[in-house]
């Protein structure tokens, strides 16, 4: 065949395809129902001869692939049943005892005091003369005060330790008579309040006076003025102090001095020195006013 015949023969070959085809599509659309068709390779191949193809039958639409989930009812949350512990029974706690018998062999109970005087020994019978030992006493002050030592006083009363002596033991002394004991003891003198040359005490205030010095039963406190004149005295009965209010004896201010006086009942200057004067200064107190009445 020729050329130009096949290529007439294929060009009417497509033109039947393709109207029958479109007679397949408005077929498809009057009835309702699709219809599809393969239509293969139309390419001209030389020397073949193509075959229509059958039509394919309607397929069947697949099933929907969207799963629909459903919802199971929420879990209903039971506690676990919870089994009390075990309570154990009380049981007393066990009550210590202490031992009341105790036999402990290397501690002892108290010693037996130790004698006073040693066995077998006697006192000197030629000290005729008796001393009342008294609260506060030590063997060696009375050693002193009857010239004697105190381990001759305890040799003497036979007591076995020198530094142990009581309070109403009769000791064997020795002299002929009890040495005379001075009635009155002059010691050294010392201020303490107010201090020597204290100044600026306040005048609408208190002061203590407070010394240290020979004790008498009686001490004369006496105070100066400025000019050395007698301004002011009290006396005070077995102590060494006084506290005296300044404004109402009268002492307000300017330059003072004071002065301590040991005596006896009768109002008598033992036999020891009187104390050196004190000085102290003393602010003036402060003016008050008086309220005024509107």
């Amino acid at each position: 065949m020729k050329p130009a015949s096949l290529i007439v023969s294929l060009s009417l070959f497509v033109g039947i395809s393709l109207a029958a085809l479109g007679a397949m599509l408005m077929l498809a659309g009057t009835s309702g129902t699709p219809r599809f068709a393969q239509v293969q390779d139309a390419s001209p191949t030389v020397g073949a001869t193509s075959t229509p193809t059958p039509d394919i039958p309607p397929s069947t639409p697949f099933p929907t692939s969207t799963a629909s989930q459903t919802l199971r009812p929420a879990p209903t949350f039971e506690p676990a049943t919870l089994t009390p512990p075990l309570i154990p029974s009380a049981t007393p706690s066990p009550t210590a005892t202490l031992g009341i018998s105790v036999d402990l062999p290397d501690i002892h109970g108290l010693e037996t005091a130790t004698p006073s005087t040693t066995p077998g020994c006697e006192p000197r019978k030629d000290w005729k003369l008796t001393y009342t030992v008294q609260p506060g006493d030590a063997l060696a002050r009375i050693a002193d005060t009857y010239d004697t030592y105190a381990s001759d006083l305890a040799e003497g009363n036979c007591l076995a330790d020198a530094n142990v002596i009581t309070a109403g033991q009769t000791l064997r002394v020795p002299g002929d008579a009890h040495p005379s004991v001075p009635e009155w003891v002059c010691e050294t003198w010392e201020v303490l309040t107010p201090m020597d040359w204290a100044v600026g005490v306040d005048g609408g205030g208190q002061m203590t006076f407070n010394w240290h010095g020979s004790n008498g039963t009686r001490n004369l406190i006496r105070v100066y003025d400025a000019n050395g004149n007698l301004f002011w005295e009290r006396t005070v009965d077995l102590r060494q102090n006084e506290t005296i209010s300044l404004q109402a004896e009268g002492i307000t201010g300017g330059e003072y001095t004071w002065q301590v006086y040991p005596l006896d009942l009768g109002f008598k200057q033992i036999p020891c020195l009187e104390s050196p004067k004190w000085h102290f200064n003393v602010r003036a107190a402060a003016a008050t006013q008086s309220p005024s009445v509107p």
